[in-house]
């Protein structure tokens, strides 16, 4: 048992409930080395975390937490893809995300059309333009589109909240090409625009975090 035991269920639909509940998280995570290690230290031998855990064209990501009895997981993002920041997108749920190191340009836009189904660049209207740096966070509803430009050293810690909608959607026209996804885990295998880690993979995202002395 830890603190994280006590943390309350994010299935609400109150964005600001959502919020506070997620930066007390993030921020008592980011704090607690000893249970960060833990954490990703017991991924090996949890077959849905490791599932959870993915390459994808964005980045590479732990899963820290499954707790779908509270609606949540908790991810560790590192590894951005430089060059496949770019394009608007928005997700399935509410989330919240904390720097630990780097930082990026974050961008919040706002839909133009109906704000259902899929959409354009030309259905996003630029809102907010933040600077992201260590120690700050934010949190975003599932209708929100955004996108970010990453530093190349950027690790975040990420807590989602239940899925409100089938899929996600991004501007199909800005999506980066099918030659930079993720190469397949097995040869001969199709690329695809997220696949779960191999063991080995998540060894060399365990070896960079400590390398960066964001864990023992």
């Amino acid at each position: 048992m830890s603190w994280l035991d006590r943390i309350p269920s994010l299935d609400t639909p109150d964005l600001r409930e959502v919020q506070r509940i997620s930066r007390d998280l993030l921020d008592r995570l980011a704090e607690d080395r000893k249970l960060l290690t833990q954490l990703v230290d017991e991924i090996p031998d949890d077959a849905e975390r490791l599932a959870n855990s993915r390459i994808t064209l964005l980045l590479n990501r732990l899963s820290l937490c499954q707790a779908p009895e509270r609606g949540f997981e908790i991810r560790m993002n590192m590894n951005p893809r430089l060059d496949n920041q770019r394009f608007p997108h928005d997700h399935c749920y509410a989330f919240a995300t904390r720097i630990l190191t780097g930082g990026y340009v974050h961008v919040v836009g706002r839909r133009t059309d109906d704000w259902e189904g899929p959409f354009s660049g030309d259905d996003v209207e630029r809102g907010i333009v933040t600077i992201e740096r260590p120690g700050s966070s934010y949190t975003l509803g599932h209708p929100m589109v955004h996108q970010a430009v990453m530093e190349p050293d950027t690790v975040t810690l990420f807590v989602r909240g239940p899925r409100r909608k089938r899929i996600s959607h991004a501007a199909v026209e800005l999506m980066p090409s099918r030659d930079t996804w993720p190469a397949p885990a097995e040869p001969g295998a199709d690329a695809a625009e997220s696949r779960p880690a191999t063991v080995d993979e998540y060894r060399l995202m365990r070896s960079y975090l400590s390398q960066r002395d964001l864990i023992d």
